[in-house]
């Protein structure tokens, strides 16, 4: 093997294990550093001062207050921030809505190219039957989307 090829796999050899490492830590951070608000974090230092086992109040029963919350707010501040976050909440939505067709729409015109360039490169009889190939896998996906679909 070619010292320049023996690079080249050596380099992809770490890379792939760096981004499979890279992975697995944000899966694993991801489900174990939760964060929980100040309020539930407090609640639960002052019952270990007290000796109380955290675990005797279970989850369910613990109230979780916003921060706005802590600092007493009479009712009528209180309907007002809660019209407040409601709007920010439906914004927020709507936000969420648009930004994922955009990325959606970003994706397909990647997989575009990508097709396009991988047909320049493939013969005109390579190129139908990727095609013809890709139509299919394409027309699976979708009908399997809408079985899940009729599931939900």
């Amino acid at each position: 093997m070619e010292p320049a090829a023996k690079t080249r796999l050596t380099t992809a050899l770490i890379l792939a294990v760096v981004f499979g490492s890279g992975v697995l830590l944000g899966l694993a951070a991801d489900s174990s550093l939760q964060a929980e608000s100040p309020t539930v974090e407090a609640e639960a230092q002052q019952a270990s001062a007290d000796g109380e086992a955290s675990s005797e109040q279970p989850e369910a029963q613990r109230e979780r207050r916003y921060i706005y919350q802590q600092v007493d707010p009479n009712e009528e501040q209180l309907a007002r921030i809660e019209v407040i976050v409601a709007e920010m909440r439906e914004r927020l939505d709507a936000f969420d809505e648009e930004s994922r067709a955009r990325w959606d729409e970003g994706r397909q015109e990647f997989y575009l190219e990508a097709r396009s360039a991988i047909k320049a490169v493939l013969s005109p009889e390579q190129a139908a039957e990727y095609t013809r190939l890709y139509d299919e896998w394409e027309a699976e996906r979708a009908a399997e989307r809408e079985n899940e679909d009729d599931r939900n």
